[in-house]
């Protein structure tokens, strides 16, 4: 769905989920002031047993003159109800008749129970980051408008843990693009005035009952349900522990379990982390020392019942600590961790040996964007890369978007330049920026540049040969040139080239059969021409 569909109505009511929290507000203002400015007749409600009390939530509303109405019925109803931040039905969600419903949300749930008119990224940290992406295409810039970049801002930093959770990277780019086109000023306040005594109290009481398993150095603790922005109050508490390298803070909450995930540790990224222990159960990613997710109710009851049997109704929590502590320490008992470099490194060269296929992949000599020894961040689908640029550096562009980088030498003894416009071919095209030192709203990045606006074509030679071997455990690769660690799971592939013994590496099963051909199929190919 995009917004011109929504222009078709002339009466349209945007709705909230009950009690809102700062992203729906911010994502259902923006929505009123698009559609208002298309001369649109519409009111942005929300329904529930209580208008809005949280100290930060009623000064957003105040300063930035935000004209959400709590309703408890509508007089009249709408040509066209669009719930925001939420799903028409669900048990957060007051009902309202209207002739015809939409949705835009970032939360995981069944496609049969959504309308046809939707927009549902579940892969998305903030709604808030769905409706400015789709104002952007649109060409309705929300930077123009202190107050709707200053409520679009601060509904993203809410949901996403004060921007530690960033699940995508359009997260990120609403993040770069509005931090200084907002009122920071206000965004100190509304952050200033986030907890309140009551809260104070269930963080105290959530970590004294905490959960530790020595072995393996994680702990887990249970709210009582609360704002998520307390989850992660308490989690930045616990993971200060000495002893503590990595912990879960979770609450109940309508329709399932929020969880906020903190590492303190190489070894384990917390995103990755949190995609592990929701797998099956709901959704979550972050940053890679702070992340979050969500569990949803229906997949805890049926995964809980399969394991261990009926889940107790009045006692969801104790389910769900049952089902993290289990998943936390499958998590850590079954992976190998390999250091490129160390003795212990993994030999290869009795693997298959494959040859990389002439494919068309692109390129970008890095000093056409930046001079030499500039810091730079790379944005891509898969997350955030730093880089040192150097004389010699080039940016490659795979089959799947991803981005790594090579010295000129590699780069042309492994790869041949050919005079082909580049094509792109992505979710999301990578970006690339110089990279500064921010904490807060103190710092402000440089002009991003997209990759794909700068790239050029090359085929791989016929020389470039590996040995490989698929996974049969989760597996970490720990290379010199990142801080962070390469993943593979059951599937994926070890690799190593064979000039190379310690230019290890992993490559997804979904792109090695893209990338690679065993070297019996390439003397085929060489022989039948």
């Amino acid at each position: 769905m995009n917004l011109k569909e929504l222009l078709q109505f002339d009466n349209i009511v945007i709705q909230c989920h009950d009690n809102p929290d700062a992203d729906a507000i911010a994502s259902g203002y923006a929505l009123f002031v698009y559609l208002r400015a298309r001369g649109r007749q519409v009111r942005l409600i929300y329904g529930g047993s209580q208008t809005i009390q949280k100290s930060n939530l009623v000064l957003m509303v105040e300063m930035l003159d935000i004209p959400i109405e709590y309703v408890r019925s509508l007089v009249e109803e709408p040509e066209l109800l669009l719930t925001v931040d939420c799903q028409y039905g669900e048990k957060n969600v007051q009902s309202f008749p209207a002739r015809k419903v939409a949705v835009i949300d970032h939360h995981k749930m069944r496609p049969e129970d959504l309308p046809a008119m939707r927009e549902v990224r579940d892969n998305y940290g903030a709604c808030a980051t769905i409706v400015w992406d789709m104002l952007c295409e649109e060409g309705f810039d929300a930077g123009e408008d202190e107050r709707l970049s200053t409520a679009l801002y601060y509904g993203l930093f809410m949901d996403t843990g004060k921007l530690q959770e960033l699940r995508h990277p359009k997260d990120k780019d609403l993040r770069d693009a509005l931090e200084f086109r907002c009122n920071r000023g206000n965004l100190f306040l509304f952050q200033n005035s986030n907890l309140s005594l009551e809260e104070l109290r269930i963080a105290g009481q959530a970590l004294s009952g905490y959960d530790y398993h020595p072995y393996y150095r994680f702990a887990i603790v249970e709210a009582q349900r609360c704002d998520p922005n307390i989850l992660g109050v308490i989690s930045d508490m616990l993971i200060e522990v000495d002893s503590v390298d990595v912990c879960i803070a979770y609450c109940m909450l309508d329709g399932g379990a929020k969880l906020s995930v903190r590492s303190c540790v190489r070894e384990t990224r917390a995103d990755e982390l949190t995609a592990y222990v929701a797998e099956g159960l709901g959704s979550g990613g972050g940053h890679i020392r702070k992340s979050g997710g969500f569990l949803r109710e229906d997949l805890l009851a049926s995964v809980y019942e399969s394991e261990y049997g009926s889940l107790k109704p009045s006692q969801p929590g104790v389910g769900v600590r049952r089902l993290l502590a289990e998943r936390m320490e499958r998590y850590f008992r079954e992976q190998d961790l390999i250091h490129v470099g160390a003795e212990d490194v993994p030999d290869l060269s009795g693997a298959a040996v494959y040859q990389k296929r002439r494919l068309p992949i692109g390129y970008v000599r890095a000093t056409d964007l930046y001079p030499a020894g500039t810091r730079v961040e790379v944005r891509m689908l898969e997350g955030d890369t730093v880089f040192t640029i150097r004389e010699d550096t080039y940016f490659m562009i795979g089959v799947e978007a991803e981005v790594y980088k090579n010295n000129e030498e590699y780069f042309l003894s492994h790869n041949e330049p050919v005079d082909i416009p580049y094509q792109f071919q992505g979710e999301y095209a990578p970006t690339v920026h110089e990279a500064v030192s921010a904490v807060g709203f103190e710092a402000e990045a440089g002009s991003r540049k997209n990759l794909k606006d700068f790239a050029r074509t090359c085929i791989p030679r016929d020389t470039s040969f590996i040995h490989a071997r698929q996974l049969t455990r989760r597996t970490k690769v720990f290379v010199s040139w990142s801080d962070s660690y390469l993943m593979g799971v059951p599937g994926d592939w070890l690799v190593r080239r064979t000039e190379d013994q310690n230019d290890i590496y992993i490559v997804k099963k979904d792109i090695f059969s893209k990338m690679y051909m065993p070297l019996s199929e390439a003397q085929a190919d060489l022989n039948d021409n």
